[in-house]
């Protein structure tokens, strides 16, 4: 009887450690998304900056990619 127990309240610290996983992964996608989304305003608003001309970036220009949120905290481990 003990066992069975045992069984339920380590299933249930299971499925709340799943659900604080996925939380927290969504949670982490978001902030990339507006991390995206601030790096695209900023460099909209730096472009036309240059001497009053409208330049706009070339498509090869690429930044190297920075770690995702989840990246970072998973290094830390």
């Amino acid at each position: 009887m003990a066992s069975t127990d045992n069984y339920i309240l380590h299933d249930g610290r299971q499925r709340k450690a799943d659900e604080a996983q996925e939380f927290l992964e969504e949670r982490a996608h978001l902030l990339d998304t507006i991390r995206e989304m601030i790096n695209v305003e900023m460099d909209r608003r730096r472009v036309g900056t240059d001497n009053g001309n409208c330049q706009s970036r070339h498509p090869s220009e690429t930044k190297p990619r920075k770690l995702t949120f989840l990246q970072w905290l998973r290094s830390l481990l």
